[in-house]
């Protein structure tokens, strides 16, 4: 059952190109097939690893209007259904989730690096030119509101798929990608990229400079469409836990 056993689909290897911010073009090399969960990790399984771990936290997550404010507990957000993608986990909670199904399940799961997400959803655009308009998600419900913008979106995700196979990657929730927040590297091509390798002191967002974050990417029901190309790139604080953030987890062919 999708709820607490998860489904994998191999994507095989191959390239993209991506704009930098001078105008010039890098090109990114992915050279190992990766197996992507199918879906965001969901409610079940989220609520699987946290009985099994005794966790009985309940923090309280944020939610957008107009600027972050205080929003509803963890256990109050994620009622919408065992196979629901899970919503307001923060990094190192996503990590912890990983480690644990890794030990279940024998598997060595990892969340996906920045350059792999990208190539994951760019499935639905050419994978040698900058990111076109093919892979904004069809918004057909106009509301951002929570819960149900979040539902909505989930619901036509859940039901249609990328060429990869792959439901929800865009439009649905920002998802956690294991690369700090920085500016891309400055070469003409780069191959398997990883990010930084230790914590910057800090990541530059729209000219203020904030505490160093984690990449998000997919974009969410509560931002316009245009968060959701396969080419923007946004951060969250390891340490955040929105109630427009999930996750799902990838692993190596062996």
């Amino acid at each position: 059952m999708q709820s607490t056993t998860p489904a994998f689909t191999p994507v095989p290897p191959g390239a993209f190109s991506r704009m930098l911010g001078d105008g010039r073009h890098q090109h990114v090399h992915i050279t190992k097939t990766l197996h992507w969960q199918t879906a965001p990790v969901t409610t079940g399984l989220y609520r699987t690893y946290l009985d099994a771990i005794g966790s009985t936290s309940d923090p309280e997550l944020e939610i957008w209007d107009g600027d972050w404010k205080p929003g509803p507990r963890f256990s109050e957000a994620n009622v919408h259904g065992a196979d629901v993608p899970v919503v307001g986990v923060s990094f190192h909670d996503a990590l912890g989730f990983s480690s644990w199904l890794s030990r279940r399940d024998g598997r060595a799961y990892r969340l996906p690096t920045e350059a792999e997400f990208e190539f994951a959803i760019r499935a639905g655009c050419s994978a040698t030119t900058p990111c076109g308009s093919g892979c904004v998600p069809e918004r057909k419900h106009t509301s951002r509101t929570w819960p149900e913008a979040f539902l909505a979106r989930w619901t036509a995700a859940a039901k249609r798929a990328n060429p990869h196979g792959l439901h929800g990657l865009n439009g649905v929730l920002w998802q956690w990608c294991r690369d700090w927040y920085a500016p891309y590297p400055d070469e003409a091509d780069v191959t398997d990229p990883q990010g930084p390798t230790t914590k910057p002191a800090s990541s530059l967002w729209k000219g203020r400079t904030l505490p160093a974050g984690r990449v998000i990417r997919g974009g969410s029901y509560s931002y316009p469409e245009w968060y959701g190309r396969c080419d923007n790139r946004h951060f969250s604080f390891p340490d955040d836990r929105n109630v427009n953030l999930g996750f799902r987890i990838v692993f190596d062919t062996a």
